[in-house]
């Protein structure tokens, strides 16, 4: 290799670089960091990209990255706690035409600075075109095998997207800013985003939500399924090692609220498997005794350095070698494949233990082959779920959900409306809720009877379905108390509520006239005892409605304050000429 001359050099030395963090989604924690390169317009260049051509043109483009390369290994080790993270690294594709390339050189540098291989990785962009996809995949497969991770960056944007992610095999996908960019008000973006993080977990890949600037736009990630987070909503690129934290309190404050909250979290960590896990860089021969020894055994989970999952080693693939006194020779030959564990890792689906149980098996049901998923916490293994076990799992939710919804209206009841709106406070964004209760309800229940009672309850339930449909969470507290909510995207949403609402409390007054006798109609009242035993007046059926509406910056910060809201001003409801009360903070 030429070694750089001495403009390279000056170039090298006035170049700084800058790490931006990449997080876990669900909990904050620092997962790695990518390498930027800062200073480009300092040397006469108008961008990174331009500078970069000139190398090409020049012939010198893999020589001076090598040197980059060392640069940037160089300062990422002065980082707190570097052992535990990745350093991610973007290569140029067209470094491979350079005649110079030569195999090796990486590792080299990582062994001088005591890193592991899996610490490195590479990430793969399509800014510049790939000619010829099966040279380039075959480089790929060359640095994976030589124990590095390899990522697609600007995942979706490019024709050869899905072809790199067949051929190549990524270890981490980064979806394109394209895709997310107000992903949180635009349903077709949702849609893509959600079968790409789909199609890159079910073939085993970490996915990174890349370029996240608002919270709406993380909410709608974390959802989605990514595993990982990086962009300005976290923090922007910094040149100062000392800026960079390992967690990332914006980041873990959701994650720490939903973990209050989450009923499918407690039902998936109590039939959570804990199988013992091995690590990359353990001897096949302490594999194959783990299976001896356990004779019920039939997988193993395989972690890497840092802890995140790889996949597993089953005992099927195993049997030859387990069995067979030839295969035990194998496995000990250290110049043969058998020997190394990683010959023998399968993929499988990887989901963190705060997803949903709906999502977990969407992601399982997506695999062919798969006998059960990986679960992860904070980025790391913590147990697995056998198909089995999710069906149990499953089966329990539906039976507490089953047991919760009202069973005259059929709508959830308070255990669902609980969940419904720690989740509405936990996600920061702008929410309304809504209570409504019956106006003289008991005197027609007493002077009617409690069967045409249950039937303007059903009549109340029927309504909220035709007119709020399935665009809010409905749900029946008990008696004649109801309830509606959702998290809103803008404030045009908030109007439409408002304007359903006011149609629903008209509705109801106009179809609950059916319960009553003609005379009572056109008396327009019913005369009935009150609770002195004095014969009165009592109105017809109405219902009134008291709307909550939440703020980002809102002082309403728990369900027991909405509650005492709701107490409060429900009376005013009742008194007001339309049935309504708007609380806004």
């Amino acid at each position: 290799m030429e070694p750089l001359n001495s403009i390279y050099h000056y170039y090298l030395n006035v170049l700084d670089i800058a790490f931006q963090p990449i997080v876990d989604i669900h909990s904050g924690e620092l997962f790695g960091v990518e390498a930027l390169l800062r200073g480009t317009d300092t040397i006469g260049f108008e961008s990174i990209e331009s500078f970069f051509d000139h190398l090409y043109e020049d012939n010198t483009l893999y020589s001076f990255d090598l040197a980059l390369r060392e640069k940037v290994i160089k300062k990422f080790c002065t980082i707190d706690s570097y052992r535990s993270l990745k350093l991610f690294y973007n290569l140029d594709n067209r470094l491979f035409e350079m005649a110079d390339f030569s195999k090796g050189n990486t590792s080299r540098i990582l062994k001088r600075h005591g890193l592991d291989h899996k610490s490195m990785v590479f990430e793969l962009s399509e800014h510049n075109e790939i000619v010829n996809i099966d040279h380039f995949s075959g480089l790929m497969r060359h640095y994976a095998h030589e124990g590095f991770c390899v990522a697609i960056d600007d995942f979706g944007i490019g024709q050869s997207g899905f072809k790199m992610l067949y051929h190549v095999a990524p270890n981490i996908i980064k979806i394109d800013r394209f895709f997310l960019s107000n992903i949180d008000s635009d349903p077709k973006k949702k849609l893509l985003a959600r079968n790409m993080v789909q199609l890159s977990t079910l073939m085993g890949c970490r996915v990174i939500a890349e370029g996240v600037e608002t919270q709406a736009e993380f909410i709608v990630c974390k959802e989605i399924g990514c595993h990982l987070v990086q962009g300005y909503f976290v923090a922007r690129p910094t040149c100062d090692c000392a800026q960079l934290r390992l967690q990332y309190n914006d980041v873990s404050a959701i994650a720490l609220n939903e973990k209050r909250i989450s009923g499918d979290q407690n039902i998936i960590r109590k039939r959570l498997e804990a199988l013992e896990s091995v690590s990359m860089s353990d001897s096949m021969e302490l594999v194959v005794d783990k299976f001896k020894t356990n004779q019920e055994l039939s997988l193993i989970p395989v972690v890497d350095k840092q802890g995140s999952p790889v996949g597993i080693v089953h005992e099927h693939r195993l049997k030859a070698v387990i069995y067979s006194q030839f295969g035990r020779s194998l496995i000990q030959n250290n110049s043969s494949n058998f020997s190394v564990l990683e010959t023998y890792v399968e993929s499988i689906p990887v989901v963190d233990v705060t997803m949903s149980l709906e999502t977990i098996v969407e992601v399982y049901s997506l695999s062919d082959s798969a006998p059960g998923v990986l679960v992860i916490e904070s980025s790391k293994y913590i147990g697995y779920l056998s198909a089995r076990v999710m069906i149990e799992a499953v089966h329990e939710r539906n039976l507490i959900r089953a047991r919760d919804q009202n069973p005259l209206s059929r709508l959830p009841g308070n255990f669902m409306i609980n969940e419904h709106i720690a989740h509405s406070f936990d996600s920061g964004q702008k929410s309304l809720f809504c209570y409504f209760d019956f106006d003289h309800f008991k005197p027609f229940n007493d002077h009617y009877g409690f069967r045409n009672g249950d039937r303007v309850i059903v009549l109340f339930a029927e309504l909220m379905h035709k007119i709020l449909l399935n665009n809010y969470f409905i749900g029946h507290i008990g008696g004649d108390d109801f309830f509606a909510g959702s998290i809103i995207k803008n404030e045009a949403m908030f109007e439409d509520f408002c304007t359903l609402v006011r149609k629903l409390i008209y509705q109801f007054g106009e179809d609950v006239r059916e319960f009553y006798s003609t005379e009572d109609r056109e008396r327009g009242c019913i005369l009935a005892q009150d609770r002195e035993g004095v014969i009165r007046e009592f109105k017809l059926l109405s219902v009134s409605a008291v709307i909550v509406y939440k703020g980002e910056e809102s002082s309403i910060n728990s369900a027991e304050q909405l509650q005492k809201i709701f107490v409060v001003e429900k009376k005013n409801a009742k008194y007001s000429p339309e049935h309504l009360r708007l609380i806004i903070d």
